[in-house]
C-alpha cells in the first residue's frame, strides 16, 4: 500500500468517530498521524511486538491547569507494522480503524484492560 492511501484510511477512520469526541479531539488539537515505521523510542519500549500505533501524552481525564507535557499530545499509527500482518488491504483497513479507536481510547483515559473488554 503506498503511503498516501495509508494516510486516507486513516482519515476516514477519524471520520467514524462519534462526534462528541471528535469535537474534543478537535478541540485540544489532537493529531492522528500516519508514519511510515515506527521510531526507535518505540520499537525499544515495545521491544519484540508490532506496535500499530500509540497515544503519547496526557490523558483527557489527567490533565490540569498544572501539567506540563514534554512532547505534544498525538497519536501515530504505523504502516509498516500493518503491512507485516495483513496482506490483504481490507483486513488491514479493519485494523487501522481498531487502532484509531483504541489509540483514542487511551487518550479518553482508559486502560489497555478496559479497552480489550470493550473493543
Amino acid at each position: 500500500m503506498i503511503f498516501e492511501d495509508f494516510e486516507k484510511i486513516v482519515e476516514k477512520s477519524f471520520g467514524n468517530i462519534p462526534e462528541k469526541f471528535k469535537k474534543i479531539l478537535e478541540k485540544e488539537h489532537i493529531k492522528i498521524i500516519p508514519r511510515e515505521k515506527p521510531p526507535p523510542a518505540i520499537k525499544d519500549r515495545f521491544s519484540g511486538r508490532i506496535v500499530f500505533g500509540v497515544f503519547v501524552g496526557i490523558p483527557y481525564n489527567k490533565r490540569s491547569t498544572f501539567s506540563i507535557a514534554h512532547e505534544p499530545t498525538r497519536i501515530e499509527l504505523y504502516k509498516e507494522s500493518f503491512e507485516r500482518i495483513f496482506s490483504n488491504d481490507e483486513e488491514m483497513k479493519s485494523q487501522i480503524v481498531k487502532t484509531v479507536i483504541h489509540e483514542i481510547s487511551h487518550y479518553f483515559g482508559f486502560s489497555e484492560k478496559e479497552i480489550r473488554e470493550k473493543i
